[in-house]
C-alpha cells in the first residue's frame, strides 16, 4: 500500500472549501436604534437565501472583512456572501467570498475569536481603521459603540436591520474585554460586529463581538483587535494586499499579483499562480517559461500530479507518494482515462491504483525527472489548513434557519 506523507499543523487556518457544521448558539443588538450609516459594517448571509443572517462583520481593507472565527468555521465558506446595506429586506449589494482565515487558537472563549474574510471583488465602501494601541484596555469603564444586524431581544425575529448602541467595559484581560449595558448589548446575530472606541484620531475599531449571556441583558465578551494585530490581522492584510505576490507564487485574485494575472496552470485547474504576460521564455524570470502568453512554472506545476512533494499539503489533490519518489498523485481506475497526458494508471498493490508518469522511450539515461516544487503551495496561498472550532455561546446564527 502506498504511504502518504503526514500533514503538518499550522497555527492559522485557511478555509477554501467545505467544513463540517459545528453546533453554535449565536448573539443582535438590544436597546439600540436603527442605523442607516456605518457603510463598512456588513452582514454575513447565506448564499442560497440572503435574507437569512449568519453574522456581522466590518470592512477593514479593500477586499477584507473582519469578523468572529465561529462565524465562518462551522459552514462551507462558499455558502456565505457579504451584504452591503442597512436592511436585509431592502435592496443592497451582495459579494461572494473567496476564502477566510481563522485563528486556530479560537476556543469556547473570546480570547482568539477572530477571522478575516476575503471578498471576491473590492468592497464598495471605504474600510474602517483599526485601533493601533491598547485604548480599550484603559481602566473600566470605557465607553464603546456597537453596530450589528442582530436581534433587538431574544426571540424578537428582527435580525434583518442594522442598529447601533452603546455599552461600556467592565473588565479587561490581555486578549478580551467584557462589556456591560449602557444601555445596549450585543444579541443573536451581532457576532463578528465592531466595537468602536473614540481616539484623538477619531473612532477606531478596537474589538470584535464574540459571545454573551442568553438574555442579551447582562454582559458580552469581545475579542481585542490590538492583541491580535501583529500575529494575525496585519500578516493576513499584507498577504492579501494588491501587488503583494510575485510571479510563480500562489495567489487568490488578479490584483494580488505584481504581474496582474492570477492564473491556473495548464496541468491543474484547482491551483492559481501569479503570472505576467509574455511572448517568449526570455520575458519570464527563471524557472518560469512562457506558456500560452503567460509566465508559468515548467510542467509539472508545483502541487500538480507528478510534482515532487514532502508532505500531503504540497499536493493540490490526492496523496504524496513517498515510496514512489515523493510524487503528487491521485487514485485512478485502470482503463477509464482518469490520468492526464503523460501519466498512466498503475497498480501499486492491493486496491491501490495511482496516476504515475509513463516510462520514457528507451534511450539510455534520458529519463525526465519531475521538476522541483516549492514545499507547501497551500501555505503560500495563505497560512493554513481547514480548521473546525467549537464555541460555547457564540453570537452567530447556526446553519440553517429559514424564514
Amino acid at each position: 500500500m502506498p504511504r502518504t506523507a503526514p500533514a503538518p499543523w499550522i497555527g492559522i487556518a485557511l478555509l477554501l472549501g467545505c467544513t463540517a457544521p459545528v453546533s453554535s448558539a449565536p448573539l443582535g443588538l438590544s436597546a439600540a436604534t436603527d442605523d442607516d450609516g456605518d457603510p463598512a459594517v456588513v452582514a454575513l448571509v447565506f448564499a442560497d437565501d440572503p435574507s437569512v443572517l449568519k453574522c456581522t462583520g466590518t470592512v477593514v481593507a479593500e477586499r477584507v472583512v473582519l469578523t468572529a472565527a465561529h462565524c465562518v468555521s462551522d459552514v462551507p465558506i462558499e455558502n456565505l456572501q457579504v451584504f452591503f446595506g442597512p436592511d436585509l429586506r431592502r435592496p443592497g449589494m451582495l459579494v461572494s467570498v473567496l476564502a477566510a482565515i481563522v485563528d486556530t487558537r479560537a476556543d469556547d472563549t473570546a480570547d482568539h475569536d477572530l477571522a478575516l474574510v476575503l471578498l471576491a471583488e473590492p468592497a464598495p465602501v471605504a474600510p474602517i481603521s483599526l485601533v493601533p494601541d491598547a485604548t480599550l484596555a484603559s481602566p473600566p469603564p470605557v465607553s464603546v459603540r456597537l453596530v450589528g444586524y442582530g436581534l433587538s431581544a431574544p426571540g424578537a425575529g428582527d435580525d434583518v436591520r442594522k442598529r447601533e448602541g452603546s455599552a461600556r467595559t467592565t473588565e479587561v484581560t490581555p486578549l478580551r474585554a467584557t462589556l456591560g449595558p449602557d444601555p445596549s448589548l450585543p444579541c443573536i446575530g451581532d457576532s463578528g460586529g465592531p466595537v468602536y472606541v473614540s481616539t484623538p484620531m477619531g473612532e477606531r475599531l478596537a474589538a470584535v463581538v464574540s459571545r454573551g449571556d442568553a438574555a442579551c441583558a447582562e454582559h458580552a465578551q469581545v475579542t481585542r483587535v490590538d492583541a491580535h494585530l501583529e500575529d494575525l490581522i496585519q500578516p493576513v492584510l499584507d498577504a492579501w494586499a494588491p501587488g503583494s505576490v510575485l510571479d510563480g507564487e500562489a495567489c487568490l485574485f488578479d490584483e494580488q499579483c505584481v504581474g496582474g494575472h492570477c492564473a491556473a496552470p495548464l496541468d491543474e485547474p484547482s491551483l492559481r499562480f501569479c503570472a505576467s504576460s509574455c511572448s517568449a521564455d526570455p520575458d519570464c524570470g527563471e524557472p518560469l517559461s512562457c506558456q500560452e502568453m503567460l509566465c508559468r512554472h515548467p510542467l509539472p506545476s508545483p502541487g500538480a500530479v507528478g510534482s515532487t512533494c514532502a508532505t500531503l499539503d504540497d499536493c493540490a489533490r490526492g496523496d504524496c507518494l513517498v515510496e514512489q519518489g515523493s510524487l503528487c498523485s491521485y487514485r485512478c481506475v485502470s482503463g477509464r482515462g482518469d490520468c492526464p497526458t503523460g501519466f498512466s494508471c498503475e497498480h501499486l498493490g492491493g486496491i491501490d491504483f495511482y496516476c504515475l508518469p509513463e516510462p520514457e522511450p528507451t534511450c539510455g539515461a534520458c529519463a525526465v525527472r519531475p521538476s522541483d516544487t516549492t514545499s507547501g503551495w497551500m501555505l503560500a496561498i495563505l497560512l493554513g489548513l481547514v480548521l473546525r472550532t467549537r464555541t460555547r455561546r457564540p453570537l452567530a446564527r447556526t446553519p440553517r434557519r429559514h424564514r
